[in-house]
């Protein structure tokens, strides 16, 4: 059986976030390696606890000046203790919220250990996603649009998710913005070379067929790259570069000559003047996008 380490911050709060990690479960096989960053402190590295294409978790101990050998030592014989039943072991838990609660530490340290902090930092494969990259005419009801973005095989990858719950067609005009009816600009992505890279190829995939919650809101569903970064419900968006009319659910549309302008903003508009004023109960799109970083050099 496997060995569970558990780590702890001086005070525990639910929800949490991956910028402020407070206390972690961690199976012993995702132990990466260590690294003694200064004189008192010791840094672990551990598989993300979301996943491994979501960074490495860091954990720093604070230990006795030049005690950072007998640290990694502790640690791993934490690591490999037990190794016929393995089990849940405390390597370090600062926590002592409460009035009933004691920090706690693997007696393999003498005492040695005193702080612990916990952090995600990014890998390799995975690259941070930093600032708003939507308008807030384009948050629905359900949900903002979701970013990730990672590496591979040299090739920077952006993944971007778009609910279409509570946003709204006006139905007078094809190529018009679909957008949240109280307004605000509603691109969902705006297309910045130096994060992305240089576009040369994205797919957007059909995950929900669009449905309309009230008044009768076109399903025919267009994508438009605009300079503009204020366009919002019912404004004109130029003709609509991508047409997904006849588009089902679970099918996938491949652009792979997008001859994009650095700097674009990226929206959903209406595909025909078949209907009428209406808001989306429904509608789930994923666009893909494939760039090239830029040659520093």
């Amino acid at each position: 059986m496997e060995n569970y380490l558990y780590f702890a911050a001086a005070d525990i709060n639910t929800g949490g976030s991956t910028a402020a990690r407070e206390g972690i479960c961690v199976p012993a096989s995702s132990y990466i390696g260590a690294d003694p960053i200064g004189a008192t402190t010791t840094a672990f590295y551990f598989n993300g606890v979301e996943g491994s294409d979501r960074g490495v978790t860091k954990v720093l101990l604070t230990h006795g000046s030049g005690n950072n050998k007998a640290t990694i030592k502790g640690v791993m014989a934490c690591v490999n203790a037990s190794p016929h039943s393995g089990g849940f072991v405390v390597v370090a838990d600062s926590d002592v919220a409460g009035t009933s609660k004691s920090s706690e530490y693997s007696p393999i340290f003498n005492g040695d250990v005193s702080t612990v902090a916990i952090t995600e930092v990014t890998s390799g494969n995975d690259i941070a996603v930093s600032g708003t990259t939507y308008g807030v005419g384009a948050i629905s009801t359900y949900s903002a649009p979701v970013l990730r973005r990672w590496t591979e095989n040299g090739v920077i990858v952006t993944q971007l998710w778009v609910d279409l719950t509570g946003l709204g067609g006006k139905g007078t005009a094809a190529d018009d913005v679909i957008g949240l009816p109280a307004g605000g600009a509603a691109y969902v992505y705006r297309n910045v070379v130096a994060n992305n890279g240089i576009i040369f190829k994205y797919q957007i995939s059909c995950i929900e067929l669009p449905a309309a919650a009230s008044g009768s809101a076109t399903v025919d569903i267009d994508f438009n790259w605009n300079t503009s970064a204020v366009l919002a419900y019912d404004g004109a968006a130029g003709t609509s570069e991508v047409d997904m009319g006849g588009l089902a659910a679970g099918k996938t549309h491949m652009v792979d000559d997008p001859a994009l302008t650095a700097n674009d903003y990226l929206y959903l508009t209406e595909g025909d003047t078949a209907a009428t004023d209406g808001v989306y109960n429904a509608g789930q799109f994923l666009f893909t996008f494939y760039g090239m970083p830029v040659d520093a050099n």
